[in-house]
């Protein structure tokens, strides 16, 4: 029943109602919020880029942020200007007081409330989110849905009521409302979708395809090369790999030389996410943020470590199964553990952070063919425990928590890896070794 394939028209209704869920939410949440500077370091780079001036756009990307999204969203600002094209909004919510004594006149100047006339608006009041470059950002969660759709395609799973279960999911998923209305990361949406498209095209042996999919996917946001990792894994030979690592290669040396050449060290700094600037040792709650070490290297550790653990795992798994990695159960579960990696050792919490391994997770339950209780009660626990307690609790023991909580989906990823006694048609609910068909 759940994979009998629903209707065209039905299915463009699933989509289209899913969307107007998630847009709802949003709404009900206040919309973006215009108080943090994520949003802005990733509107004023539009702005800069839909004016030609490259230069600008790496100045203003105060958050380590490649251009991905910046240049995706430029060609709609410039179609949409009038509409749509102001970097800043307002909201109506008060300045926090703490930020009122403390902030200065630059941050004071974006978190303004509607009233506010100041800033690159010349005196004119900001408009409302959705009069904004703040409406593009609905574009992250649709491609979210379409990339895990694609995925779910593949596997067999496309066009029937697992399909729609899964987009009904992910619009009602918290950390993907997180990722806009708290701190506005519409490219994280993005990266994973595109991630999701590029693991189907893995599945039907499409490498090229892989390629350009993965390096648009980094280009929105670093993380991506932890599912391509798995995928490197999969491949079934180095000619497989090279198709997939040349165009990779080459996308992103397109979306980042240009950059490059125009603001070099800005644009270091935006693609490797280890600048800091007059900090020392600061403690968070994590493994990695306790540690007594400057803050430039505790983020060496959160940007390199992953990867580093992530090709451990991926080694591992080749090991185990040999050539049987791709198919669906098992290559989306390595995806999984992958990117649990960042959750190791991560230097804060935030809610957004969760966004990529719950998706994941949820597409893993799908695709194993069960009902989704070990991917929602990860997601409820994280979001709703961990976040709620982690302000109130020991530094020392939310740490563990969250070191718990990373440790978890790495070992459900890595459980879909199968061995040698278990490559027989009996596992084949874990994914035979080759793709299936739609």
């Amino acid at each position: 029943m759940w994979s009998k394939p629903l209707p065209t028209p039905w299915l463009v209704a699933v989509y289209a109602g899913a969307c107007a869920i998630f847009v709802t939410i949003v709404f009900l949440r206040g919309g973006p919020n215009p108080a943090e500077t994520d949003a802005h370091a990733v509107t004023l780079p539009t702005t800069a880029i839909s004016q030609g001036d490259f230069r600008g756009a790496e100045r203003d990307t105060l958050v380590p942020n490649p251009p991905g999204y910046p240049l995706l969203m430029a060609p709609l600002v410039i179609a949409l200007r009038p509409w749509i094209g102001s970097p800043r909004w307002c909201d109506d919510k008060p300045i926090p007081e703490l930020l009122q004594k403390t902030a200065n006149a630059y941050f004071r100047s974006i978190l303004g409330p509607c009233t506010a006339k100041h800033g690159a608006d010349h005196g004119r009041p900001y408009p409302i989110w959705y009069r904004s470059q703040a409406l593009l950002a609905i574009l992250g969660w649709v491609v979210l849905a379409v990339g895990v759709g694609m995925f779910l395609r593949v596997t067999g799973s496309g066009r029937g009521l697992t399909q729609a279960a899964v987009v009904v999911g992910l619009a009602v998923l918290p950390t993907a409302s997180d990722a806009i209305a708290q701190t506005f990361h519409p490219q994280d949406l993005m990266s994973v979708g595109l991630s999701c498209a590029a693991l189907s095209q893995a599945l039907r042996r499409r490498w090229v395809s892989v390629g350009v999919l993965f390096a648009v996917a980094f280009l929105c946001k670093q993380f991506a090369i932890l599912p391509l990792v798995a995928v490197l894994a999969a491949s079934p030979s180095w000619r497989d790999r090279a198709r997939t690592l040349v165009p990779f290669a080459a996308v992103i040396a397109s979306g980042v030389v240009p950059f490059y050449v125009v603001a070099p060290v800005d644009t270091v700094r935006a693609m490797t996410a280890v600048y800091v600037a007059g900090v020392n040792v600061v403690k968070s709650s994590t493994l990695v943020g306790l540690l007594n070490i400057g803050e430039k290297l505790k983020l060496e550790i959160a940007r390199d470590a992953p990867i580093l653990a992530a090709a451990v795992l991926a080694l591992w798994a080749r090991r185990r199964s040999g050539g049987h990695l791709l198919a669906p159960g098992p290559l989306v579960g390595l995806s999984v553990a992958c990117l649990a990696t960042r959750l190791v050792f991560e230097v804060s919490i935030l809610n957004y952070y969760y966004l990529a391994v719950g998706v994941t997770l949820l597409v893993l339950d799908f695709t194993a063919k069960r009902l989704p209780f070990q991917s929602v009660l990860w997601i409820v626990a994280t979001r709703y425990g961990l976040s709620a307690i982690a302000p109130h609790a020991p530094s020392v023991l939310t740490a563990a928590a969250f070191l718990v909580v990373a440790v978890v989906p790495i070992g459900l990823g890595l459980a879909m890896v199968p061995g040698e006694t278990r490559r027989s048609p009996a596992g084949a609910s874990r994914g035979s070794s080759r793709p299936l068909e739609q």
